[in-house]
């Protein structure tokens, strides 16, 4: 097997997160390619694990801490790291020793570019990105906010822990309308979300105030301390699941409105 650069090959596979049964939808990677043509000149690596059947099985990609969404100097912060587990298309391939290649490989990489040691965050249950993978890699928690969990493995004793963002909480004016904030960057798929939000609030301009806020400025995501996700009255919005369409957020986006007008 072999961790590599993406390249004009596996480029689509690596933006689509894998999901190659999916067709592409263009505003998805657009948002995707803008992301990462703008950090891969801060340092950003973005990588494939290709099989030595040839089959695209993982990807990773990773970046000095100083321009992630995390708080931190000095060490190599892992944004994404993930291993096919998908039961279509080529079959789930986890539980193979992908994960611990790609790991390592990361690990070699922040060793020989001076990287005081590595960061990363996973969730604290087992069905995404488990934080207990990487503690069983020696990782140790050094912060966490709900069910995600930032772990590190530092390389000299010189090295300072990082620590995750918290939300900032904004005043928004109420008028009884609902307040709809779409954050959103382009280090992950997530930024459907975006497109979602925009598509739910659609026809809604009489009873919601919406806002798009784009994270990869990193003025913006020190302004909110979130990089991504949907905010309604400032709350977070399904954070940790389960997943939603736009359909269901715009009647959840309704409910409020009328809870808040009494109806």
């Amino acid at each position: 097997m072999k961790l590599e650069s993406i390249s004009r090959d596996t480029e689509g596979t690596f933006f689509r997160c894998l999901h190659d049964e999916r067709p592409d939808d263009p505003r998805v990677v657009e948002i995707r390619r803008r992301w990462f043509e703008k950090h891969k000149l801060l340092g950003l690596r973005a990588k494939v694990l290709i099989a030595d059947s040839g089959e695209v099985v993982g990807l990773c990609q990773y970046l000095p801490v100083e321009y992630s969404h995390y708080e931190g100097r000095d060490l190599m912060a892992i944004l994404c790291m993930w291993v096919h587990g998908y039961e279509h298309h080529i079959g789930n391939r986890q539980k193979q020793g992908f994960g611990r290649f790609m790991l390592e490989a990361i690990e070699e990489d922040a060793r020989e570019t001076g990287f005081k040691g590595v960061t990363v965050w996973g969730k604290d249950f087992p069905y995404w990105n488990p934080v207990s993978f990487y503690e069983h890699m020696g990782y140790s928690r050094v912060d966490q906010i709900g069910n995600d969990i930032l772990v590190w493995k530092p390389f000299t004793n010189d090295a300072e822990p990082p620590r995750m963002l918290r939300q900032i909480a904004k005043e928004h004016s109420d008028r009884g309308r609902v307040s709809v904030t779409s954050l959103f960057t382009g280090w992950c798929g997530g930024c459907i979300f975006n497109l979602m939000a925009r598509e739910a609030v659609d026809g809604l301009e009489d009873i919601v105030d919406f806002i798009e806020v784009d994270t990869s400025i990193r003025e913006n995501l020190l302004e909110w301390g979130v990089s991504d996700g949907i905010l309604l009255d400032g709350k977070p919005y399904r954070s940790d699941g389960p997943p939603f369409t736009a359909e269901e957020l715009r009647a959840d986006i309704v409910n409020l409105y009328n809870s808040k007008a009494g109806l």
